[in-house]
């Protein structure tokens, strides 16, 4: 089984709350847990969940694949000695007070190296034979081997409003949804639900064989039907 997981933002209840959906749900089989980033900023726990995500599947048939959102690279940037004033300024304003609280530091480049060193490592997409998971989307147009590393991170549009086949269905977050459902598109998926606004995390459900969602779980362990 394969669950991709939207922008968590710092809920680390949310997000523990999820993962035993999860595992309720795939009993003794073993599964890909596909994190589609944005884990910081925002949200009041952030140290708490990349602690979480660093420490991985925990060794009960758990693989954890952790992708690099935008606010991960804007803290990233921020980080750098060598940042700007703007790269500091950006991220701040961007809910990165409250990570900074979480870590009960005042400046990002005093988060600890390990889970700096982390951030820096993961990459931007990752894909198998039927599904692309990334943060933000593609840009429609451009082959999938030549997407930039700005548009995979930020993209909205064109790639929202896009019928066109990409040739691979698109999983991706960064754009909360407007009613806290997934928005399921012919050639995309989003399963950011605002997490961080009120709204739950939420975790789609596939299977090896079949393309599109089986079913959807909110961290509240309700379950929602594709059609839904």
């Amino acid at each position: 089984m394969i669950f991709a997981i939207g922008d968590i933002h710092g809920c680390l209840e949310k997000l523990e709350s999820l993962l035993a959906a999860c595992d309720t749900v795939r009993g003794s089989r073993s599964a890909r847990f596909i994190f589609l980033g944005d884990f910081i900023d925002r949200g009041p726990r952030s140290k708490d969940v990349l602690d979480l995500l660093i420490k991985g599947g925990g060794g009960r048939d758990r693989d954890f694949v952790c992708l690099r959102g935008n606010h991960e690279e804007m803290l990233i940037r921020a980080a750098n000695r060598d940042r700007s004033d703007r790269d500091l300024m950006t991220w701040w304003g961007n809910g990165g007070e409250a990570t900074l609280e979480s870590y009960g530091v005042d400046d990002p480049s005093d988060l600890p190296v390990e889970h700096l060193a982390w951030l820096r490592s993961l990459p931007l997409k990752t894909s198998d034979d039927h599904r692309m998971f990334v943060h933000a989307g593609i840009r429609p147009g451009i082959s999938l081997s030549s997407q930039s590393g700005e548009d995979l991170l930020w993209i909205r549009e064109p790639f929202l409003s896009s019928e066109e086949d990409h040739g691979i269905l698109v999983v991706h977050g960064h754009t909360p949804t407007r009613n806290q459902k997934p928005d399921l598109k012919p050639n995309r998926i989003n399963i950011d639900t605002g997490a961080c606004f009120g709204g739950p995390l939420t975790a789609a459900v596939f299977s090896d064989e079949i393309v599109t969602p089986l079913f959807f779980i909110r961290d509240s362990g309700e379950i929602l039907t594709p059609s839904e």
